[in-house]
């Protein structure tokens, strides 16, 4: 079959328009379409059945296409509008294809693709949901139980990223916590965990403490320079209206301290009780390792009692005053104010 020449960045826009050159079935209609635009004359005559097929025999001499065939691939360019019959309902029809024939066709041909690729995206973004929800030490505990009968724990793994992080506490400690359990935290340097999430996965342990759970949290005096970090994301803004929500919390009865740590910056530790606790080695791009008290106890032991130490020598960030906070953070009370306009600036543009 004759082959249409047609360069590679027009054979790719057809492509993107859906009208695929390359395969067979549309082969066949590219050169069907291409005996047509030939044969007819600028403006268009409408062409008959007979005009057509003599036309691509001349073409195509040693084909041993019928005329049923024919007949298909005409029925098929003229469903997706690259062609038009002159009269649909005359009993001898005549073909017409032309720029604008074509244009409707593609256009159509366009929308089908777009509506195709945009439930596909749809598609791919619940899987993309559903993957990233996976909690992997889960699953291989179900295969194994699935596969063996067995139940086995985990006693250590690797963790990689905040949200592959936040999602092994949660499974491991925050979703487990109730009345009773202290999660012991520590962010001596906070510069990855600082983004747009950082007040939602903050709020999954202020679910616990409504459940019962001792929250504990030990944060560096570097939190008050974050809003300096122009590769931070997370504003003072929302970190004062999470401050003013967790303290009402706390007004009511439950157990959520955040207290501020003068000492060396070490490393970041997360632990529940002394049961397990994950370790953050890493931070660019963010590293931790999860153990229970099974794979080492003693680890265990010895990072709750140094924290231990350290909370008792802390004070509570909801002890100081706005005079003791503002001093932290090194600002004046106008320079407050200043930065607070800034972003009310900042949300009225994006608004």
């Amino acid at each position: 079959m004759r082959i249409i020449p047609i360069d590679e960045e027009l054979a790719e826009n057809l492509g993107l328009c859906g009208f695929m050159t390359g395969e067979r079935q549309e082969s066949r209609l590219m050169n069907i379409l291409g005996v047509i635009l030939r044969l007819q004359e600028f403006p268009p005559i409408p062409l008959t059945f007979a005009e057509i097929y003599e036309q691509f025999l001349k073409e195509e001499p040693s084909t041993k296409l019928t005329k049923a065939w024919v007949h298909r691939v005409l029925k098929s360019l003229v469903d997706s509008q690259l062609i038009r019959v002159e009269n649909p309902k005359s009993h001898r029809k005549r073909y017409i294809a032309d720029v604008n024939t074509i244009v409707t066709g593609l256009e159509r041909l366009k929308s089908t693709k777009v509506v195709d690729l945009e439930t596909r995206g749809k598609e791919i973004d619940e899987e993309l949901t559903k993957v990233t929800a996976l909690d992997c030490g889960y699953l291989s505990k179900e295969l194994v139980e699935a596969v063996t009968g067995r139940q086995e724990e985990l006693s250590s793994r690797i963790v990689r990223g905040v949200e592959e992080l936040h999602r092994v506490l949660r499974y491991n400690m925050l979703d487990n916590a109730g009345r009773g359990d202290i999660i012991r935290a520590t962010a001596l340097w906070m510069g990855p965990f600082m983004d747009n999430d950082v007040v939602t996965r903050t709020m999954r342990f202020a679910e616990a403490a409504e459940r019962g759970a001792d929250i504990r949290y030990l944060i560096s005096t570097d939190f008050f320079n974050l809003e300096r970090d122009k590769g931070v994301r997370f504003q003072l803004k929302e970190g004062l209206q999470m401050l003013e929500d967790l303290g009402e919390l706390r007004n009511r009865g439950k157990k959520f301290d955040i207290r501020l740590y003068a000492g060396p910056n070490t490393y970041n530790q997360i632990s529940f009780n002394r049961e397990n606790m994950a370790l953050v080695i890493s931070e660019n791009p963010v590293t931790a390792t999860w153990i229970s008290r099974r794979f080492n106890p003693d680890l265990i032991d010895n990072a709750v009692k140094t924290f231990d130490k350290d909370w008792k020598m802390s004070e509570s960030i909801f002890d100081l005053g706005a005079e003791d906070i503002l001093e932290r953070m090194g600002v004046a009370p106008e320079e407050l104010i200043r930065l607070l306009m800034s972003h009310e600036e900042e949300d009225n543009k994006k608004g």
